[in-house]
């Protein structure tokens, strides 16, 4: 007991102030030391400012002759000018940079068909529903066409064209810049329809292939995977492949996109 008293009254004494001890200690008061405010944010570098990715783009001409201005199955002279071979990667376009062309509509006749020669899909559609660009590029046809009646052709910057026929009405003429997913359209049955639908078709330097190739019609989706365009002759074979990564940096020509209008 003696010891455990001695223990507490020299602990009692390291808190008084110096002078006489008395039976009416005073306690040193409890104060806050505040601690130095030093900003730290100088000793790390600021973070980059991440670039939101852009869709590539293909080289193509812009300025049409007048064939391109007449006819729809005619090359682009400058896409496959120095190359018989040209690859399309679907999987690196931009959600913003393509649309299902009729929003909400199903296939009612594929590709080829039990026509064997239906060079597009027909999808169903009521009188004067909204037909919308597939993707960014310019309209390089926008007139009445034969058993097509009144028919769109854009070319897109990706290297493909998108044909959009039997239109009621058009809002868009050729030389036009359009975005995907604006309005291009009304649909209807003019030319060769005996109902109201969206005739599409999508081509490669004039020449029309499976547009089940580039869109997943069900889902109304674009589809993710490569596609490989070969020149032979006057024909052009596609195919999907599998890029090596070595391989990727030449796929596209990387531009800004152009201006919204």
């Amino acid at each position: 007991m003696f010891l455990l008293n001695a223990c507490q009254t020299v602990k009692k004494t390291t808190t008084l102030h110096s002078g006489k001890q008395n039976d009416s200690m005073l306690l040193l008061p409890e104060t806050e030391i505040p601690l130095p405010s030093i900003d730290f944010a100088f000793l790390f570098p600021e973070a980059p400012e991440l670039e939101k990715p852009v869709s590539p783009r293909k080289t193509i001409s812009e300025d049409f002759s007048r064939e391109e201005r007449t006819d729809i199955a005619v090359p682009d002279p400058l896409l496959m000018a120095e190359d018989n071979t040209l690859i399309i990667d679907l999987g690196l376009i931009q959600t913003d940079d393509y649309a299902f062309p009729l929003p909400g509509a199903k296939v009612i006749s594929d590709y080829m068909g039990k026509r064997k020669n239906h060079t597009g899909i027909d999808l169903k559609a009521k009188n004067n529903d909204t037909v919308v660009a597939a993707f960014d590029g310019i309209v390089r046809i926008a007139k009445s066409y034969y058993g097509y009646g009144n028919v769109i052709v854009i070319r897109h910057y990706n290297g493909l064209e998108t044909l959009y026929s039997h239109n009621s009405k058009h809002m868009v003429k050729p030389g036009d810049r359009v975005k995907a997913g604006d309005p291009i359209a009304l649909t209807g049955r003019t030319g060769r329809a005996t109902t109201d639908h969206l005739h599409f078709e999508v081509r490669i330097n004039g020449q029309h292939f499976n547009p089940n190739m580039i869109f997943d019609f069900e889902n109304r989706a674009l589809n993710d995977q490569c596609l490989l365009f070969t020149r032979n002759g006057k024909k052009i074979n596609v195919k999907p492949i599998e890029l090596m990564p070595h391989q990727l940096a030449d796929v596209y020509d990387y531009h800004k996109p152009f201006a919204n209008h």
